[in-house]
């Protein structure tokens, strides 16, 4: 009698666990195909039902009850990652939403979430990836950057593997290009081509010694009118973009994020110190800009007053850091250019060295931006990223890629922005270089 009533507990027991098993599994499933069919809010939903009945991810494979002789895993020795899906699924959710302040919440909450798997130390380069893409779309510069250098930091713990069936076909193959950093910058090794489901492998971008970029944006400020709140991000997205395709070293790239004239001017000191003689000099600029007397000035964030240039960078003088080293200057300024006082930046246009400049606005038009990812990217700067990625090489032809990046913006590629009907570029205005002269 004794012996049939263990039998019987043992039996509900184990009929207790498969249920139980069942249900979270059941979850996980229903996720999966919402993701399939792209309900991310529904997926979402899905994935924190499968954490409430089993929290913890895990990175190697899920054994089902069963005999011993027997062992089954689950999906096939998928692992089980609810907590990373729950996030990633919120991430795209907020990518479609139009309400700013709702969109803003969810993006917090998961990057709370990520943050959470990194502490129990799930470092995985998927979790690293869309961390640092929400913390740049909630323009958390700051934790963007401690990101960047806790990847760099913890690259032999990069072990923690995700469900592959979790990600779409093009972010799986951003992923394979991730190398030194969470944005996706990489120096060595094969790159996959994002948004190739194939996933075709493309040889890396030769590095090139002779290359060297400033970026320069400032998202804060005074000069309320004239802000340009993504530029920041912007001059992050485009450090990538140099890295990954255009053949320029990491540590050739200075940024500088929300400073004070005084604070642009000693880097870009400091980056002309260090250039070959003759080398090509990358500098992009997106904020306030304004024409003074006839000269262009570059804002710094404790500028207040228009007419007081003390607080700004004079373009010139930026130029002459570098034309000092014989140096090719391909400058791109993403700044709105109303008219003030019969004037507008990039009236100035310099009649000596060899400088290719190009502004992302016509005179009185306003720097506009498009939604990537859940947060707003420069249109300007979203059309110099896309074209860098297509062109895939160390030797981009200015012109070309003027001509290029104006087709971008105009709704050419595919008529993706749209961006013709509210914000022009110019194409670049050359001085003493040819229309072919490659950056």
């Amino acid at each position: 009698m004794k012996f049939s009533r263990t039998i019987f507990v043992l039996l509900a027991l184990a009929a207790t666990a498969l249920s139980f098993a069942q249900a979270w599994s059941d979850a996980y499933e229903a996720g999966i195909k919402n993701v399939k069919d792209g309900l991310w809010a529904e997926a979402r939903a899905d994935f924190l039902r499968a954490v409430a009945l089993r929290a913890n991810d895990q990175s190697s494979p899920t054994r089902l009850p069963g005999p011993a002789t027997e062992q089954r895993v689950w999906r096939n020795g998928s692992p089980y990652s609810a907590n990373f899906a729950a996030a990633y699924c919120g991430f795209k959710a907020a990518s479609a939403m139009q309400n700013d302040a709702t969109r803003t919440a969810l993006l917090r909450q998961v990057a709370s979430e990520w943050e959470a798997l990194i502490a129990k130390e799930q470092h995985s380069r998927e979790t690293y990836y869309y961390l640092a893409q929400a913390y740049a779309n909630l323009r958390e510069v700051g934790k963007q950057r401690s990101l960047e250098d806790s990847f760099s930091t913890n690259q032999d713990k990069l072990t923690w593997k995700i469900d592959p069936d979790l990600l779409t076909p093009e972010d799986r193959a951003a992923i394979a290009q991730l190398g030194g950093g969470p944005t996706g910058a990489t120096e060595a090794g094969a790159q996959t081509a994002a948004g190739n489901n194939q996933g075709t492998v493309v040889a890396p971008t030769a590095l090139r010694m002779d290359k060297y970029a400033l970026l320069i944006g400032n998202s804060e400020g005074r000069l309320e009118n004239l802000k340009v709140p993504f530029a920041a991000s912007d001059a992050l997205l485009l450090r990538e973009k140099l890295v990954s395709f255009c053949g320029y070293r990491e540590d050739n790239i200075d940024i500088v994020q929300n400073a004070t004239a005084s604070q642009m001017r000693a880097s870009a000191q400091a980056l002309a110190d260090r250039v070959e003689v003759g080398a090509t000099v990358f500098i992009y600029f997106s904020g306030a800009g304004v024409n003074l007397d006839g000269k262009d000035y570059m804002t710094g964030i404790d500028s207040s007053v228009l007419t007081e240039s003390s607080t700004m960078l004079a373009k010139s003088d930026l130029y002459k850091l570098f034309m000092a080293k014989g140096c090719k200057i391909f400058a791109f300024f993403q700044a709105n250019r109303p008219t003030v006082a019969g004037r507008y930046f990039g009236m100035e246009t310099p009649m000596v060295g060899a400088i290719a400049q190009t502004q992302a606005t016509l005179p009185n038009q306003n720097v506009n931006g498009i939604v990537r990812a859940g947060g707003q990217v420069g249109l300007f700067t979203d059309a110099i990223a896309g074209v860098m990625s297509e062109f895939r090489s160390n030797q981009v032809p200015i012109m070309e890629f003027g001509w290029r990046v104006f087709n971008w913006m105009r709704g050419g590629r595919g008529g993706e922005s749209g961006a013709g009907s509210v914000q022009t570029m110019t194409l670049p205005v050359i001085v003493n270089m040819k229309e072919d002269e490659r950056f």
